[in-house]
């Protein structure tokens, strides 16, 4: 045997030996993923959080008066901005007093994430019951700062619809052979504090949904509630937060305790002291933030605001209900002047087709905002968009496609964006008149296969101001149009020249080989 066979052998040895190694790790860390089967010893304690009045907390008292006076409506503000959205969920978390419920998607443990992670655990030191709820699909790591808060007395963490396996190696084969359910997630994301305070829409909690990323942002809409819509979204968290799938953070086998939570805070102090001038007066800003709701600052629009979420169970059943399609599908067909939508992710499917087409058959303007292929985060998603994107340019429907490269924005009117910039959104406006906000894409998934959650809102002016603030991004997007039975791209650069495109704009080589690859998958999958 020469040295290289010898080589050769040594070497495949040693793989052998690591995917063993990997996998009898695997094997010992595992989790149950489903409640029903944990040795009920080692499930921790339902904490029981006490009653009280919304309308007594410091939070329901600054609104009081309104809330008696709108009985049944709710007050509403928008959030459009990423840098303001981040601020708006700290100073809320400074002004609790009772409970804040925080549902999301995805969970990152970057900057941004640990300084709010900081404020919740601060919160459940002077008495907050907190519980956070994440999909593990969207979990970044099992030792992440968000599983060590969960040794907190006051602060309860799980994961929904976990992966048995927690080496992510193994979570492929996973995936294959328990499809059915690892393909479904809990795509929600609220925010709410106290039973009174409400924030919804597009946001997960990362560097990139709060303008903190040096590379890449998300755009996306946000709103702030306060009232009894507050406490239907509470009785939703609750439903996700008993669901049997919804597994206690202590059964992780990391098992991490606060001890090393707490050496992380000095550094996240000192490391907040050192960033860029929009951090350097952190805590003045927060507490501006804080004046501002107390003295009632903020553009509040009052009106009836309607909860609306799929339960839990959508995951495990073959036919679900699906409340969230049947209520667009509603008010799709009372609509009668014009609908504006801003659609990070839209694949309408058969039925959306159709109901979008009664819209027109009625003389209904209506107008798309979507990802271009250059900003899109999803390939297979913009490859399932683009067998509808022509049909609808060449049959009237104004379409636009967000710019990779964003625009400068004024400070506080819009998110800041660097090298990079990607369109989150999942807002509609109806008439100018309801406006549509939560974590509802315009496609199958969300339709048939996540669970997700909105909030119809009723209020003339605020339905304007989103429009408005949807019809600014338009402006800067490409808009789509067909000139004999061609589709062009047309639109301001970053440095406000006019192009014209026949191909998507600022999409490589590479890119467009991709996305021709992406478009094997079906619509129904992304």
């Amino acid at each position: 045997m020469t040295f290289l066979s010898e080589h050769i052998l040594s070497v495949a040895s040693i793989i052998v030996i690591v995917f063993l190694a990997v996998f009898m790790y695997a094997g010992c860390s595992s989790v149950v993923v489903n409640v029903k089967d944990a040795n009920a010893s080692v499930l921790p304690q339902k904490q029981k959080i006490p009653e009280f009045i919304p309308n007594t907390t410091t939070l329901g008292m600054v609104y009081a008066n309104e809330l008696e006076a709108h009985k049944g409506e709710s007050g509403a503000f928008l959030l459009s901005d990423g840098t303001q959205a981040f601020l708006h969920r700290v100073a809320l978390t400074r002004m609790a007093q009772k409970t804040i419920f925080l549902q999301s998607y995805i969970y990152k443990d970057e900057f941004a994430s640990k300084i709010f992670m900081h404020e919740l655990w601060k919160a459940a030191n002077r008495g907050v019951q907190v519980r956070i709820l994440i999909d593990d699909n969207g979990l970044d790591s099992d030792f992440s700062d968000i599983i060590t808060l969960d040794s907190h007395p006051n602060i309860e963490v799980k994961i929904f619809n976990p992966y048995k396996n927690r080496s992510k190696l193994l979570r492929y084969p996973e995936m294959i052979y328990d499809f059915s359910r690892i393909n479904r997630r809990m795509h929600n994301k609220v925010f709410i504090v106290d039973n009174t305070a409400l924030i919804i829409g597009g946001r997960n909690v990362a560097d990139d949904y709060f303008d903190n990323n040096t590379h890449l942002n998300f755009t996306d809409t946000d709103v702030v509630f306060i009232g009894d819509v507050a406490k239907s979204a509470t009785k939703s968290f609750m439903k996700y937060w008993e669901y049997e799938r919804s597994i206690p953070a202590t059964l992780l086998p990391s098992k991490r305790s606060m001890k090393n939570y707490i050496k992380e805070i000095k550094a996240i102090s000192e490391k907040i002291a050192t960033q860029p001038s929009g951090f350097l007066k952190y805590d003045e800003t927060i507490k501006a933030f804080m004046q501002h709701y107390t003295t009632k600052q903020f553009d509040m629009a009052w009106g009836k605001a309607m909860f609306i979420a799929d339960t839990p169970d959508k995951i495990d059943k073959a036919n679900p209900n699906r409340p969230i399609t049947d209520a667009l599908k509603q008010i799709f067909a009372h609509t009668t002047k014009d609908v504006y939508i801003a659609a990070a992710y839209f694949v309408p499917g058969k039925h959306t087709i159709g109901d979008l087409q009664s819209l027109q058959d009625r003389n209904i303007h209506i107008s798309v905002l979507t990802n271009s292929l250059a900003s899109t985060d999803s390939l297979v998603v913009y490859a399932a968009w683009e067998r509808y994107r022509d049909i609808f340019v060449k049959n009237g429907v104004r379409v636009y496609e967000y710019q990779y490269e964003g625009k400068k924005k004024k400070s506080g009117v819009r998110g800041k964006f660097s090298s990079g910039a990607s369109l989150h959104s999942k807002t509609i406006v109806f008439d100018e008149r309801i406006t549509w906000v939560g974590s509802f894409n315009l496609d199958q998934r969300s339709s048939n296969l996540n669970t997700e959650s909105v909030v119809v809102f009723e209020n003339p002016s605020f339905a304007k101001k989103t429009k408005a603030n949807i019809q600014e991004e338009m402006a800067d997007a490409w808009q789509l149009w067909c000139v004999d039975d061609k589709i062009f791209w047309k639109g301001y650069n970053k440095n406000g020249e006019f192009e014209i495109h026949q191909k998507s704009p600022n999409a490589n080589i590479l890119l467009r080989f991709f996305n021709v690859l992406a478009r094997v998958l079906p619509e129904d999958q992304v």
